[in-house]
């Protein structure tokens, strides 16, 4: 596919490009790469990647910070879409302890409901 579709190569390998910069093993090291990227994403044609490769500038200092301590949000970003996932999929609940209780069971894992109810009434 990639050889019957340049356009489609070239966003290809600018996204594994991209995922390659969380592989450097230091801030100079991303911070070139990230560099690198900018300068093709925004010479590359593609209007979604020069959109994205201006958002990523805005953002680069922020970027780049994981490169100092190794850590990230993703975590707490994937818990906060569940947590809207559920309130789509609700359309609202009118008790807040069963909405409590959603949360709960979806995104701690365990599938007894007791000890979630026991937990529940203890925080609130």
């Amino acid at each position: 596919m990639l050889d019957a579709s340049p356009l489609l190569a070239q966003a290809y390998f600018l996204k594994e490009s991209f995922r390659n910069i969380y592989k450097a093993s230091s801030y100079e090291e991303a911070s070139k790469l990230l560099l690198r990227w900018l300068t093709e994403a925004e010479n590359s044609g593609l209007s979604s990647f020069r959109k994205v490769a201006k958002t990523i500038r805005r953002w680069q200092n922020e970027i780049l910070g994981y490169f100092n301590v190794f850590i990230t949000n993703a975590r707490t970003e994937g818990t906060n879409h569940k947590i809207k996932n559920i309130k789509r999929r609700a359309y609202g609940y009118r008790n807040l302890s069963r909405f409590r209780l959603r949360v709960m069971l979806e995104c701690t894992g365990l599938e007894r409901a007791t000890p979630l109810i026991e937990w529940i009434h203890k925080i609130s």
